[in-house]
């Protein structure tokens, strides 16, 4: 894990960036203590849940909804009711 201080942090950001994408961990100090640290994000691309979702996103939306309240602008503020 690589410690850096904040102003190195912001005249650097760029080479930090690059230090954790290559992997490492980066705490970034600030006036000694450890207010930030910044890890390589482990965001693996799954393509089978992926089609999974879509799949049941696909189902949903054939499906459709009804009615789930007033659709129109007087039904919702009763104007209907006044005309």
């Amino acid at each position: 894990m690589g410690v850096i201080s904040m102003r190195e942090f912001n005249a650097n950001i760029s080479a930090a960036f690059a230090r954790v994408d290559g992997g490492e961990d980066l705490v970034v100090t600030r006036k000694g203590k450890q207010p930030i640290r910044l890890s390589p994000a482990d965001l693996k691309d799954d393509e089978e849940e992926r089609a999974r979702d879509l799949a049941r996103l696909r189902e949903l939306m054939k499906m459709g909804s009804g009615p789930v309240g007033p659709a129109t602008y007087e039904e919702r503020t009763g104007l209907d009711r006044l005309l």
